[in-house]
């Protein structure tokens, strides 16, 4: 009898040592299906977007921003500079990729840079609240779900 209770608690300990050793999904239908991020922060070649180039951020409702369909993804940079594309999104290893059809033309650094770690975009971190774009460690997009002055980072 006593082996029999040992063996049912080993179990147990054994089945819940396993399910709580799996990596969680994340929720895509909060964070992306259907969803507006406004750019919020970040930075490019190491160094964190400040000053002036950090104020283009707010410069216009119609600026800065990137929304998810289902398959498809559209954004813009400063005021009319938009862009087009599809993404593929993996929830578990927290992975995410662009294919942008659109070819961007301007002078402006900043822009060039943000548009260069939108298409080499592989990973994501956040929630529906904010959302990280990486291209690596030294070159990412952080997000805003709402557009304010004032960071959510």
């Amino acid at each position: 009898m006593m082996k029999r209770h040992l063996f049912i608690i080993s179990a147990i300990v054994g089945i819940l040592s396993v399910v709580s050793s799996c990596k969680k999904e994340d929720d895509l239908d909060k964070i992306f299906y259907g969803r507006t991020w406004y750019m919020a922060s970040g930075k490019i070649q190491g160094q964190p977007i400040v000053g002036d180039n950090l104020k283009k951020f707010y410069s216009s409702e119609n600026a800065y921003y990137v929304s998810f369909g289902t398959e498809t993804v559209t954004g813009s940079l400063e005021a009319g500079r938009t862009f087009s594309g599809t993404w593929t999104v993996d929830g578990k290893a927290r992975t995410l990729h662009f294919e942008i059809h659109t070819t961007l033309s301007t002078n402006d650094v900043m822009d060039r840079s943000l548009y260069g770690i939108l298409q080499k975009t592989v990973r994501y971190s956040g929630d529906e609240n904010i959302l990280t774009l990486y291209a690596d460690d030294y070159n990412y997009i952080g997000f805003s779900a709402k557009r304010s002055e004032s960071s959510e980072y």
